[in-house]
């Protein structure tokens, strides 16, 4: 048997033995968990403050939902009205990294998912 032929043999066996991606299970993330125990204005506030201690703005928060797992990451995504949609990154060890949604794909991070924006209604005279 040649050498290619052995290697190819090793490599399927080891394939065999690999489980599928599809059981990869998600680290724990209990900060995110914590986070989504949280009642609506309590996760607007937490998330609100996320963005302004990465030094970006965020008056008020109107929106927010957990969008997926990004590596060792939980993606939150929450809307700044002013300030605009931010993904909010929430690490294993409760670390932090907000961006703006707009930088997304320049920055090869998954698009945010959000609803449409609404515009307030009129004052009343």
């Amino acid at each position: 048997m040649n050498m290619l032929a052995r290697t190819m043999m090793v490599a399927a066996s080891i394939m065999a033995a690999t489980p599928a991606l599809a059981e990869f299970k998600a680290p724990p993330n209990p900060f995110s968990d914590r986070l989504a125990q949280l009642n609506e204005l309590q996760r607007n506030a937490a998330l609100r403050r996320a963005v302004l201690d990465s030094g970006q703005y965020c008056k008020r928060v109107e929106w927010s939902a957990r969008q997926q797992q990004h590596k060792n990451l939980v993606m939150w995504v929450a809307r700044c009205n002013p300030g605009g949609d931010k993904a909010v990154y929430i690490g294993p060890d409760g670390s932090v990294q907000v961006r703006p949604c707009a930088d997304s794909a320049t920055l090869k991070l998954p698009a945010c998912r959000v609803p449409p924006a609404t515009k307030a209604a009129p004052a009343k005279k």
